[in-house]
């Protein structure tokens, strides 16, 4: 399979998954960010990326992507633990990457760890 074939699968895959034309999905879109996707859909996505691809999620941290769908009105006042995590985008070209070496391939800060 050609990295090209690769890339568009995967492209159609993000459309699909949340609902956007593939043609606006560039290689340096983050999924999460720039599509709107939170929660629940993003596992969801991820989840299916990882099956359909047969990627080793192993080195997968949520926390870095996004936060539970719905609002607390406290965290306003007390962030919760997973909003003080620095954000970590999922670019298409990062889950083309991913699928080419079979393992997650997305690159975390050194000093925040998985939860």
């Amino acid at each position: 399979m050609s990295v090209d074939d690769l890339e568009d699968r995967i492209r159609a895959l993000v459309a699909e998954r949340t609902g956007v034309s593939p043609e606006t999905i560039q290689l340096d879109t983050d999924v999460v960010d720039d599509l709107r996707i939170y929660g629940d859909d993003v596992w969801e996505l991820v989840e299916t990326f990882a099956e359909e691809f047969s990627v080793e999620m192993g080195g997968f941290r949520w926390c870095h992507h996004s936060g539970p769908e719905g609002c607390n009105p406290l965290w306003l006042l007390f962030p919760p633990w997973w909003a003080r995590k620095k954000h970590v985008p999922i670019r298409l070209g990062d889950l083309v990457e991913s699928a080419r070496r079979g393992v997650w391939a997305v690159q975390y800060p050194e000093d925040q760890g998985a939860a």
